[in-house]
């Protein structure tokens, strides 16, 4: 017997030009371990919140351990079989103190209070969060308030949890530990169904289902769905990209696998390497140089600080910052960063959830001001006497980390036009606006304007926040995980939208846990428990300064050089993205018999956009 089965389901919200699922029919075993991916707006988040009953079935039945989910009298037991932890963390969040929050589903089952206490502890523990069990959640970073919600979910100890991007705004070792908890999951045989729009974390489950507009297009293993999507075999899901270590070996011709990390690949390489090295001019053999250490360097640079700009978009001295200061809970958030941003400019703040990065953007745009030292915007002090505030926002705006809750018109094009309305604008020159700004953002003007905010998917939502911001056509954008929570190609269409806007010198300060999008800005700024631990261009943050104990990780071509490195291989190069590290492997590799690479082979090299030009 299925613990979740689904017979034909269908679903439609309000006004929506089609059903948000159309004939689903779906079973989920006790502890089975499922991802379900697709395209923003495909039905992914519906899907889970018809499993526990907090959407009902517009037709068909969904079964949950033989209740019918849809059935009022079915609903507390039905939830507490299912739990939920929202693509939104803030729509689960219910009480005023972490602990608390966390006690509250337990607290609904009728359980004692010791142990509710024993599960408060469990949770908090598991997630990360013990030292911060008596803070308000508002008090939390997002990436904190993400776990928060895990922590609620894991509490109720129910025999299937569905995660809804529930990694999006995490650290890289934060996001290891949620996945490596889904694993611990299934090994007690709670089910796990895990939307995401990483394809490496999607490889993990055992099953895989991918929905495109509000249907099943493929039900089965990863390692056959990836293989697929390299092929093109699933037309409607171009949207998505294979993991990167499969995109890599398919691009030189090599075997690869779906689940291989960047450590693995590269050991398995190491030797077929080495011996190609002696028979091409591309690179030296390895016993012409001392083989490179893969040690973190003894120290950083003296004095970490940024390139001069005569010019700067942004200018900070000295800047410190603390959340309730001068009282009992004071918190401090920032201490002694000094940095310039040059105009035109495209800055990756990077650092463990909490560091202090969306503090930073904060200060940037004057919603917040320096406890200490001074903030320059445009050369303008934010927190002097007679500063036109106002203009300097409008000037600098920020995308906040979840902006789609900062939605608030009923229509989507009224919601854009807000921005540039108050500015004074009306007519043909507003509508013309709008329409500039939703067409850059990937949301057409016909076909989205008037579509009703609250029924556009998460992602949408997401780009619609955005172009809300570009509406002001401002010298400067600040964005606080811009890409978290949208599907690949939505992501590629952000990320292409910031590098066009710098080409048109706009300057970009950009916080972002992804480390691939963060080498292909012009400079990151590492933020390491408040304080500023490296700033410089991505090769020389991500290579010669670079030190885990930062909570950052690497992309996976840096990771891969190092691992080589680490193995004897003379590797002088620095790639930063997979299209540069494919092309310095490619030579030694075809100069490998056993590892000849066809043109057709080298062809589908992908060519998911390199750096800036």
């Amino acid at each position: 017997m299925q613990l979740i089965s689904l017979e034909s389901v269908s679903f439609s919200y309000d006004n929506a030009d089609a059903p948000a699922l159309d004939a689903i029919s779906l079973g989920i075993a006790a502890g089975e371990y499922l991802a379900v991916v697709g395209a923003n707006g495909s039905g992914k988040s519906t899907l889970l919140r018809l499993l526990n009953g907090l959407r009902p079935a517009a037709s068909g039945r969904v079964l949950v351990d033989g209740m019918d989910a849809s059935q009022p009298a079915n609903a507390r037991a039905v939830r507490s079989t299912v739990s939920l932890v929202f693509q939104s963390p803030p729509d689960q969040i219910v009480a005023s103190v972490v602990e608390e929050d966390v006690a509250f589903g337990p607290e609904n089952l009728g359980l004692s209070r010791s142990e509710i206490a024993s599960r408060v502890t469990e949770a908090l523990e598991a997630v990360g969060l013990a030292e911060e069990r008596r803070r308000p959640p508002h008090f939390l970073s997002a990436g904190q308030q993400q776990r928060l919600a895990v922590a609620g979910a894991l509490a109720m100890k129910s025999r299937c949890v569905a995660f809804d991007e529930a990694t999006a705004m995490l650290d890289p070792p934060s996001r290891e530990a949620i996945l490596s908890l889904m694993d611990a999951l299934v090994a007690k045989g709670v089910a796990v169904v895990h939307v995401t729009h990483d394809m490496s974390e999607a490889v993990r489950a055992g099953r895989l289902v991918a929905l495109d507009a509000g249907r099943i297009v493929f039900d089965g293993g990863p390692e056959e769905f990836f293989g697929s999507i390299c092929e093109d075999a699933l037309g409607g899901l171009s949207c998505l990209v294979a993991p990167p270590a499969l995109r890599l070996a398919r691009g030189l011709g090599i075997e690869g696998a779906a689940r291989e990390t960047a450590v693995a690949m590269a050991s398995r390489l190491a030797d077929r390497l080495e011996a190609a090295r002696a028979a091409t001019s591309d690179l030296p053999p390895a016993a012409s140089a001392p083989a490179a250490s893969a040690a973190e360097p003894a120290a950083l640079r003296d004095t970490v600080s940024a390139p001069a700009a005569e010019d700067a978009a942004f200018d900070l001295a000295h800047v410190s910052y603390s959340y309730l200061r001068g009282t009992v809970n004071q918190s401090p958030a920032l201490g002694g960063v000094t940095m310039s941003v040059p105009r035109g400019s495209v800055l990756a703040l990077v650092g463990r959830t909490g560091s202090g990065k969306s503090t930073l953007l904060q200060l940037l745009d004057a919603l917040a001001f320096p406890s200490e030292g001074r903030v320059l915007s445009f050369g303008e002090d934010t927190a002097a006497p007679g500063t036109d505030l106002r203009r300097l926002r409008t000037r600098a705006p920020i995308a906040i980390q979840r902006p789609e809750s900062a939605l608030f018109e009923p229509y989507a094009g009224d919601d854009v036009a807000f921005g540039p309305r108050n500015l004074g604008l009306s007519g043909r020159a507003l509508v013309e606006r709008v329409k500039r700004a939703m067409e850059r953002a990937g949301l057409g003007f016909d076909r989205f304007r008037d579509r009703r905010t609250r029924s556009l998917s998460g992602g949408e939502k997401r780009m619609l926040a955005l172009a809300g911001v570009l509406a002001l056509e401002p010298e400067a954008l600040l964005l606080d995980e811009p890409t978290a929570a949208l599907d690949p190609a939505a992501k590629e269409r952000v990320l292409e939208l910031v590098f066009g806007l710098a080409r048109e010198g706009a300057t970009v300060v950009m916080a972002t846990h992804s480390m691939e999008e963060a080498a292909r800005c012009d400079l990151v700024a590492v933020i390491a428990a408040g304080s500023l631990a490296a700033f410089g261009p991505p090769r020389s943050v991500f290579y010669e300064d670079y030190r885990s104990s930062w909570g950052i990780g690497r992309p996976f071509a840096c990771e891969f050089v190092q691992t080589l490195r680490a193995r004897g291989a003379d590797f002088p190069q620095e790639p930063l993205t997979l299209d540069e590290l494919g092309e310095l492997l490619r030579a030694p590799l075809h100069a490998s018999a056993s590892a000849s690479v066809s043109d057709e082979a080298a062809s589908v090299m992908p060519s998911a956009a390199g750096r800036r030009a």
